[in-house]
């Protein structure tokens, strides 16, 4: 069973000077560690000559797997505070790394974490979010003489209809959410007299734009 997640639809990176120091956040998707790993040691090789790149991670659904790392600033510094951004925004399959340009002025502990924390909410806040939400894959079957009341009903309710074969029946392809399929279903039944037959095929993701938190 698929479970619903938010994460970012692409790459996006915002930049915040504080005390002379300049953070630079760039937030994108990963789909696995090894994924999130590579976008980190990218950002290292495009700002080499930074101070820090600190890292966060959040991958999987029903089993959330988290990394950070303060990358030599003091402990806790850095990458917990980013995590816990990521955490609050509910974000997963993410990667956030905030690289530090010093400019000479040292923050203390609590400068670091409201800085790096900031900076971290700065590209959630920018990025933009994608909701993906599991959606039964379902095909179902009509006679030519129901298609125009099935198209009818598709555009009155915003069903999703992903696909439509034409042979000796209809078959469109519906991409309906969980919840929805048993209504959706007696409407169906009732539109063609019971004409119609539903089989399911699975259950896939539907992107759709997140809602901002």
């Amino acid at each position: 069973m698929l479970i619903p997640y938010t994460a970012p639809a692409a790459p996006c990176r915002t930049e915040t000077d504080i005390q002379k120091s300049t953070f630079i956040a760039d937030l994108a998707p990963a789909a696995t560690m090894d994924e999130a790993a590579a976008f980190w040691d990218a950002r290292r090789k495009e700002f080499r000559d930074a101070a820090h790149h600190c890292f966060a991670c959040r991958i999987g659904t029903a089993q959330v797997l988290e990394k950070s790392s303060d990358d030599g600033e003091p402990q806790g510094t850095a990458g917990h505070p980013m995590l816990h951004v990521l955490q609050m925004r509910q974000l997963t399959n993410t990667v956030l790394v905030v690289t530090r340009y010093f400019g000479g002025i040292k923050l203390g502990a609590g400068g670091l974490t409201r800085a790096y924390s900031g900076a971290a909410a700065s590209a959630c806040r920018e990025a933009s979010l994608t909701a993906y939400v599991p959606h039964l894959r379902i095909a179902l079957v009509l006679p030519y003489d129901m298609v125009g009341l099935f198209e009818k009903y598709a555009g009155d309710t915003a069903l999703r209809v992903a696909d439509r074969a034409f042979t000796d029946q209809v078959t469109a392809v519906l991409l309906v959410p969980p919840a929805d399929w048993d209504r959706r279903l007696r409407e169906l039944t009732n539109l063609t007299a019971g004409r119609a037959r539903a089989e399911t095929l699975g259950e896939e993701y539907v992107p759709l734009a997140a809602e901002r938190k």
